[in-house]
């Protein structure tokens, strides 16, 4: 598929999943991996980069929250309407695989099955998603963050996967009171982790980062930054003094090399390259 021209396609369904949080399905065999993205179109008013999950091939699913002048034009759209879309983009995770995987038949266990865990926040939670219904064969712990009820995304989802499910909420109102980074902080003092993936709030992803760091566990984050080509021409969403484009080299970095670089967790730069401060 060329980079440059985007492709056109009907949304074949949308689902509402949360307060100002939906889904659109559109048919179409991607051949994206979990982390990537495509740039989605809607003429006169702009074209943003969005992660896409999917467990079907013929379909993949962009789950989108209104809070801007795209997303809300996005949100307005039906079903039946075109939308236009290029990708997919960037670097993804690793994929985990369990050692030997699979079970060893003589013994009916098992065998070298990794343990990963996925830590999301808001919508965030939507790439890993995809990422766990390609990790069926690891065990899983799937942690899920947001500021209320109201707004929790991915609850139904990791269920119907079987993943390990955990819920934390500010207020409390459903799950634990707190930020779902406790979650992963008392995990990590009483399991063995082979590896942790994030993808929400960057000051969140910060904190995982910081964690895993310190408990010597292996991290991957997808980093945010303002996108415009979505293939590494441009430049916009190149990270200050070191030319790492989010597009291209990310937007999937592991969490030792996002904590050296110096605007991680800080700010980020808008369409114009004014800093905005996290």
């Amino acid at each position: 598929m060329s980079s440059t021209l985007p492709t056109i396609l009907p949304i074949k369904k949308i689902i509402p999943e949360a307060e100002g949080i939906k889904t659109f399905v559109f048919e179409h065999e991607l051949n994206a991996q979990p982390g990537q993205f495509v740039m989605l179109w809607l003429p006169r008013v702009d074209e943003k980069p969005f992660g896409v999950w999917t467990n079907n091939p013929k379909k993949f699913y962009v789950t989108v929250s209104a809070v801007g002048t795209f997303s809300e034009k996005l949100h307005k759209l039906k079903v039946g309407d075109k939308v236009g879309f290029r990708g997919p983009f960037g670097h993804g995770f690793t994929i985990p695989i369990s050692l030997n995987g699979g079970i060893n038949s003589s013994i009916n266990k098992p065998k070298n099955k990794k343990h990963i865990v996925c830590i999301g926040g808001g919508f965030g939670v939507a790439p890993l998603l995809f990422l766990a219904y390609k990790s069926k064969d690891c065990e899983i712990n799937f942690i899920i963050g947001a500021r209320t009820k109201n707004l929790l995304f991915g609850e139904k989802y990791v269920r119907a996967i079987g993943a390990n499910l955990q819920i934390a909420t500010n207020d409390g109102s459903t799950g634990i009171k707190g930020f779902n980074v406790v979650i992963l902080e008392q995990l990590l003092a009483k399991q063995k982790i082979d590896m942790v993936y994030t993808c929400g709030p960057e000051l969140m992803m910060k904190r995982v980062a910081k964690i895993c760091k310190e408990k010597n566990v292996a991290c991957e984050l997808s980093l945010e930054r303002y996108m415009k080509c979505g293939f590494g021409v441009c430049g916009a969403c190149a990270i200050d003094s070191t030319g790492w484009l989010a597009c291209k080299n990310g937007p999937v970095i592991s969490g030792e090399a996002a904590l050296k670089l110096t605007e991680f967790g800080k700010y980020r730069r808008d369409r114009c390259g004014e800093i905005v401060k996290f």
